[in-house]
């Protein structure tokens, strides 16, 4: 029966072993990746579609603004001391409007419209607050005129005078609501040459609000609230989950044609709002930024937690394209590229804007040290995106960008003539997301059934590895044991004669022997 009960033990841990080895090792985790390629795809009637053509909760995006508080010292060649003000606070909601589905090419095509609503909330500042910053227009002008047009310079410094009623600094000093959405009114009420044909250019270029017949008005964010933007046509996923809202083309292109090379020219990625699933840590997160004519890829830097779920931790960078050759061709020229952490976005928006992450953060020493009052933090001003792997989605994403213009002394304009060089900061700005319970609550659910499935399957096996190896012993202690039958003593009689008692005779022949 020992050796039994040991056939019976090893038959049992075998069969267990071998079912928890198809089921909880194979069987299940192929059955939760197929359930999430069917369900991340971009398909009609598919749940991340509705979440993907309208985010149905704000992103939260704040502004801080940086007050300058020198403007005459730096009108006469000193160093720009500037004060950061802020957050500023809005809530930001992302819709995509306009869609149409080329079901042959597996191809969803789109407007993006982003629209901003100010937000009340604990430590946000006052759109009513006063500050002082350099006047975009003022400076873009100069700026973009000095690389294209220099001989026109002449006409723009009389053109200042007239609109701007004789100028004494180039720095503008008025609320943030009116910098940032509401607008600065811009005086075109002139009648000299040079005041209406700066004008009549201010108007035809279509980024400015018409007060009236008269009046412009000049604002950083207000273009862009609640405006349609250029066509997207990206891959739903439905026939490749790792295709699910790749940009295929951007404004009617497959490439860009801001800069001198293919490579840079080239669309990379999704809108950043969603990614394909299942994405290996070394493939990074692509995504492509219209406002910076360029694709960025996020890089991974650790696993962490959020809300109890494990995540990846990612970061970007604007890279160093005055050393990497295969970031030269976002130069303006090749001889003028900048130095580590900045973006020239001239060839993207036509004014010459200087991108970098905040506070010169992770930037050249020399940009930090051209401006007093910047304090680069890492954990406030870096690029974050912590990044749910399994299903596809950020969980919660810091998005952080810094917009400065360069300042350059200018002999033809009477307002830059006694400038240093430097680069000035103006403001910057971060996006950001962070998934409530409601949001992270089914993920939560998925990881809490595939952990109970990890611990039960491990269990099982290693019940039955213990299992083979009682078993094995068993059977070697049974091999190993002797059976012994036991012997009965008999009691000693007389000894046996040849008598025969059968029948109770008694046998004659046997008598006397």
């Amino acid at each position: 029966m020992k050796l039994q009960l040991s056939i019976k033990i090893a038959i049992g841990s075998i069969c267990t072993m071998f079912f928890i080895i198809l089921v909880g090792f194979i069987f299940f985790p192929k059955m939760i990746t197929s359930k999430v390629k069917a369900m991340v795809n971009l398909g009609h009637g598919m749940e991340i579609r509705e979440m993907f053509l309208k985010v149905p909760f704000p992103l939260s995006f704040k502004i801080y603004i940086f007050n300058v508080t020198n403007p005459m010292s730096i009108q006469n060649g000193g160093v720009p001391e500037v004060e950061e003000v802020g957050p500023f606070c809005y809530q930001e909601w992302k819709e995509k409007v306009d869609v149409t589905d080329d079901e042959n090419n597996d191809i969803i095509s789109y407007l993006s419209k982003d629209t901003f609503t100010k937000k009340s909330a604990s430590g946000c500042v006052s759109g009513k607050v006063v500050v002082t910053i350099p006047h975009p227009m003022i400076l873009g002008i100069v700026n973009a005129v000095s690389r294209t047009k220099p001989g026109a310079l002449s006409l723009i410094n009389k053109a200042f005078k007239s609109v701007y009623e004789n100028p004494t600094s180039i720095f503008l000093t008025a609320t943030a609501d009116d910098i940032l959405f509401d607008g600065v009114v811009i005086n075109c009420g002139v009648t000299d040459f040079a005041g209406k044909a700066l004008c009549s250019q201010l108007r035809e270029s279509g980024s400015l609000k018409i007060v009236n017949e008269k009046d412009l008005a000049f604002s950083l964010f207000g273009p862009k609230n609640g405006t349609e933007q250029k066509r997207i046509k990206a891959l739903r996923g439905t026939k490749n989950y790792h295709d699910v809202g790749r940009i295929v083309e951007y404004d009617g292109s497959a490439l860009m044609s801001n800069w001198p090379t293919k490579e840079c020219n080239e669309i990379s990625g999704t809108d950043g709002t969603v990614f394909p699933p299942m994405l290996l840590k070394e493939e990074g997160l692509v995504s492509f930024a219209p406002d910076l004519c360029r694709s960025l890829k996020a890089f991974w830097v650790r696993k962490t937690k959020y809300d109890g779920i494990t995540v990846n931790e990612y970061t970007a960078s604007l890279g160093d394209m005055s050393k990497n050759e295969n970031e030269k061709c976002y130069c303006f020229t090749q001889d003028s590229c900048l130095k580590k952490g900045l973006m020239d976005l001239y060839k993207c928006v036509g004014v010459p804007i200087y991108v970098s992450l905040p506070h010169f953060y992770d930037s050249d020493k020399s940009y930090l040290n051209g401006v007093k009052g910047l304090k680069p933090n890492k954990t406030k001003h870096q690029i974050s995106i912590l990044f749910e792997q399994l299903t596809g989605g950020p969980v919660s994403a810091k998005k952080r960008l810094q917009f400065s213009m360069p300042l350059e002394p200018n002999q033809k304009v009477d307002l830059f003539k006694n400038f240093s060089s430097t680069v000035i900061p103006i403001f910057w700005v971060e996006e950001g997301i962070d998934l409530n319970s409601t949001f992270t609550k089914p993920i939560k659910m998925l990881y809490t059934m595939k952990k109970a499935v990890n611990i039960t399957k491990w269990l099982i096996l290693l019940a039955s590895v213990a299992g083979l190896i009682a078993s094995g012993y068993l059977f070697f202690k049974n091999n190993q044991t002797i059976s012994i039958t036991s012997v009965k003593d008999i009691k000693k009689t007389a000894p046996v004669s040849g008598i025969s008692s059968v029948n109770g005779h008694m046998n004659g022949s046997m008598d006397g022997n």
